[in-house]
């Protein structure tokens, strides 16, 4: 029998109709949230970030007027939501997009998802143990655009785990 011929014999169609029902029902249990994000369990992601209340209206991700705002509107009921999470958004090994955005010195800036939690809370620590001190310092690019980091008497050393940018 050739290849055709077993496709098209009962048996073939029978194979055919139990691999359509199999993504049915897949697409059926994932959910019409996860069909339209195009992403499944398998997301590398907390695939409900967007959709969660993290304590009231004021934290959930958006713009801040200042970064202790952000820090304790923001940060302090995302840890306490999700204290596993390393970075903000949740994922590991993927590049993140902008969770809020807060004002620092009257310019725009936005706090990447790949950014610590673990260095965020530690800064808002430091603020409250040092108020009036300032947590970020700007560091400098190649192109000259403003990007922040944490001030190193807050004792964060890796500044990769903290993504600050003009946005």
């Amino acid at each position: 029998m050739g290849k055709l011929q077993v496709f098209m014999s009962p048996m073939g169609l029978v194979i055919f109709g139990i691999l359509l029902l199999g993504v049915v029902v897949g697409m059926a249990l994932r959910g019409p949230k996860a069909r339209r994000r195009g992403g499944g369990a398998t997301a590398a992601f907390d695939p409900d970030f967007e959709e969660e209340e993290h304590g009231s209206k004021a934290s959930r991700p958006g713009e801040y007027p200042d970064f202790a705002s952000l820090l304790e509107h923001f940060i302090q009921p995302l840890a306490q939501a999700h204290p596993g999470w390393e970075r903000l958004d949740g994922a590991r090994g993927v590049p993140g997009q902008p969770v809020a955005w807060f004002q620092w010195n009257g310019i725009r800036y936005s706090l990447g998802g790949e950014t610590s939690l673990a260095a965020m809370l530690r800064a808002r620590d430091w603020m409250r143990e040092n108020p009036g001190a300032e947590p970020l310092v700007i560091k400098p690019t190649k192109r000259g655009a403003g990007r922040l980091a944490l001030n190193p008497e807050i004792g964060w050393a890796h500044d990769k785990e903290v993504r600050i940018e003009t946005g």
